[in-house]
């Protein structure tokens, strides 16, 4: 039955959307709030925010919100942007903003998956120069003894960056199955562009890696805190190993990243003599331009 007065009409059913939508938004604000907390800089805090509420803006008129938007939403966010004339870079901070919000709603349980991860991602255009901070041998040193002394899962992965050139992705993605101990050495087996890899590991990483895993024979390499507590090997997730990295700091209180971590191994690599192919071929890079843009020549 509807009720009329003065003001307009109402219904039992529409109080109840209305009602359902009022709680979505708090748990979407409470979700964001909660989010930009753990991001230790001011300036990555207010980007993200301006970047998430952007999202949210063009979301509200389809219906949407950015909490429970699915990979189609996020396809069509991401053309009208490029519509609207934004630059490369700002595509990918803004995607790098939108990931990360995903990966601490999956790692907090508010949703079961990261929609961006079916997303192909701005790719980088030749000539565009890397905002990734160069790290230098001391720093990263200093990093690799930090990370020993702070968690083994943390060691394992400076060490898989630094010394191997891995992907974050790539490491998480690690069981305990694709680290193989021989005479010459350890591998460790990756997926790239769909096909596995197999790849010798420095012996400091493979050191690092037998800590890591200790006693387990199968499952992830890389577990999460509640495995520790329940003996459940879940898989560490990409906000889970940020949370880790973020542990780590500079002089001045900075917080060091994955991509300053492997920017550091590509450019090491091409220091010490190697050629752009195959720092390349290690890093598992697409093209051999993306090696040039990380140490561009001087």
């Amino acid at each position: 039955m509807l009720t009329f007065s003065g003001r307009g009409c109402h219904h039992p059913l529409m109080a109840r959307k209305n009602a359902g939508d009022e709680r979505a938004a708090a748990r979407q604000q409470s979700a964001v709030e909660a989010w930009l907390g753990t991001q230790r800089s001011t300036n990555t805090r207010a980007a993200y925010r301006c970047d998430l509420e952007l999202f949210g803006r063009w979301c509200a008129p389809r219906g949407a919100l950015p909490l429970t938007a699915d990979t189609a939403t996020l396809v069509a966010f991401q053309a009208a942007r490029a519509a609207a004339g934004d630059s490369a870079s700002t595509m990918r901070r803004r995607w790098s903003a939108l990931s990360s919000f995903y990966d601490f709603t999956v790692e907090h349980a508010l949703r079961s998956s990261n929609p961006s991860n079916a997303v192909e991602r701005p790719k980088v255009v030749s000539g565009d120069p890397s905002p990734t901070p160069r790290l230098s041998d001391a720093a990263v040193a200093g990093y690799r003894v930090a990370a020993a002394a702070l968690d083994p899962r943390l060691e394992a992965l400076v060490a898989l960056i630094v010394c191997d050139g891995l992907k974050v992705g790539e490491a998480l993605a690690l069981d305990v199955e694709h680290v193989a101990r021989r005479s010459r050495g350890t591998t460790i087996t990756v997926r790239r562009r769909g096909e596995a890899q197999r790849l010798a590991v420095d012996p400091d990483t493979a050191r690092a890696m037998r800590r890591c895993i200790g006693t387990r024979v199968t499952g992830p390499v890389f577990v999460n805190e509640r495995s520790s507590r329940s003996g459940t090997p879940d898989r560490l997730t990409r906000f889970g190993a940020d949370h880790l990295i973020r542990q780590l700091r500079d002089d001045g209180d900075e917080r060091v990243t994955a991509n300053a971590l492997r920017r550091f191994h590509i450019t090491s690599r091409q220091a010490s003599g190697e050629l752009a192919d195959e720092v390349c071929d290690r890093a598992g890079l697409a093209d051999v331009r993306s090696v040039r843009r990380y140490d561009p020549p001087t």
